[in-house]
């Protein structure tokens, strides 16, 4: 990911979110990817549409510039993407020299990785006195909410971009009143605490047993009711749905939309193992999902902390499902037994990422390291979901 140059080129740039947009409406775009062989097939840039990219490490540029050149598409507009924006910015450099028109990703990968993109899921509307809305992490698959009624408001799951939700929030006439998590998260570092800190608002997570939570945290029982403007408008139920952590929880928002964390996604169930008692942990993670979730109505709108690819994201750019829609289609919720599902569960998971169980460890309270070094552990996709296909093979009653 090092990128070390000591004088960029002015080039022509563009902001992740503008690109993002574009290439969401489909627009004839051409990603030129300069990393190296390694990071560009481990992760890749995404739109809602198919992207059209093209690789070409910058090193060929620098050993082989005629070569390089000659491999890259003339005739539609090019948009050169790297780790942090350092090389790319040299190859437009090359290319609009000559005579070839480039534009350079603005913070490359880790702009994108970091980028939040405010969806709203409910609310708005004349009549309505809430207003429900997701911060989607795009680059990492991660997602966030805030809950605003009147001039209150909670943020759920947000990630350490604290100024995005500081700024969403009062844009908007209101105050953060509450934040929560809604497990301990091993993808990403929590921006909960500080946000919390910064807002002067009481923080909330769960850690369940077995874990030395070093937090302040303001403790909740299952089955709390938070009241955003004075409960008149929407109230936040907390439901104990433990399975993915020992301490996984849920919130109901009004009676129709639940926050799940990682314990249901849209396509598949949170991975019990991260703590090392996948059978232990997938056993509650199934009286969970087979008791608590199923209690609830089919109508319920399920909005999770992760997902695993833009094909999730829905036409209004939502990532969300209903739980009538995902009794049928989720395969782990498919299955009878305990048993049947601890098996499928362990023959679907892999090795997580080594960065995880570092991540866990400052997201119970130790010290972080420098931001540079928290930067690295997030770069990628998240890998919180068992595998759902593995899952379904592994258990033929499964439909």
């Amino acid at each position: 990911m090092s990128e070390t140059h000591e004088t960029l080129p002015e080039v022509p740039g563009v902001e992740v979110g503008d690109l993002l947009d574009r290439l969401d409406r489909g627009e004839d775009l051409v990603i030129l990817d300069v990393r190296n062989d390694e990071e560009a097939g481990a992760w890749k840039l995404e739109g809602r549409r198919p992207v059209t990219a093209v690789h070409v490490p910058y090193f060929d540029f620098i050993e082989d510039t005629e070569g390089a050149l000659a491999k890259v598409p003339r005739g539609r507009e090019l948009v050169a993407l790297c780790a942090q924006g350092g090389s790319s910015a040299m190859v437009v450099d090359m290319l609009r020299e000559a005579g070839v028109p480039a534009r350079n990703v603005k913070g490359g990968m880790v702009a994108y990785g970091e980028y939040l993109q405010p969806v709203r899921v409910a609310g708005g509307t004349e009549g309505e006195r809430f207003e429900l809305w997701q911060f989607n992490r795009r680059g990492k698959g991660c997602l966030s909410y805030v809950v605003l009624s009147g001039a209150e408001a909670v943020v759920v799951d947000p990630s350490r971009a604290l100024d995005r939700y500081l700024e969403f929030v009062r844009a908007r006439g209101a105050r953060i009143v509450q934040v929560l998590d809604t497990h301990i998260q091993a993808d990403h570092v929590s921006g909960g605490p500080a946000l919390a800190a910064r807002a002067g608002a009481p923080y909330f997570v769960d850690a369940g047993q077995g874990f030395d939570l070093k937090l302040t945290v303001t403790p909740l029982p299952d089955g709390e009711v938070i009241r955003l403007d004075g409960g008149a408008a929407v109230q936040l139920r907390l439901l104990a749905t433990p399975g993915h952590t020992p301490g996984s929880t849920s919130y109901l928002v009004g009676d129709r939309h639940l926050l799940t964390g990682d314990t249901l996604f849209v396509s598949s169930v949170g991975r019990p193992d991260l703590g090392g008692h996948v059978v232990k942990w997938g056993r509650a993670l199934f009286r969970t999902l087979h008791e608590r979730i199923a209690a609830l109505p089919d109508d319920t709108v399920v909005l999770p902390a992760h997902y695993s690819g833009a094909a999730e994201i829905g036409p209004d750019g939502v990532v969300a499902g209903r739980l009538g829609d995902l009794r049928k289609s989720v395969p782990e919720m498919q299955i009878a037994t305990e048993d049947e599902f601890v098996a499928a569960v362990r023959a679907a998971v892999g090795k997580p990422p080594d960065s995880y169980a570092e991540i866990i460890k400052v997201n119970l309270g130790a010290p972080p390291p420098p931001e540079e070094k928290v930067t690295e552990w997030e770069l990628g996709r998240n890998q919180c979901a068992v595998a759902a296909q593995k899952a379904k093979a592994a258990v033929p009653g499964a439909r």
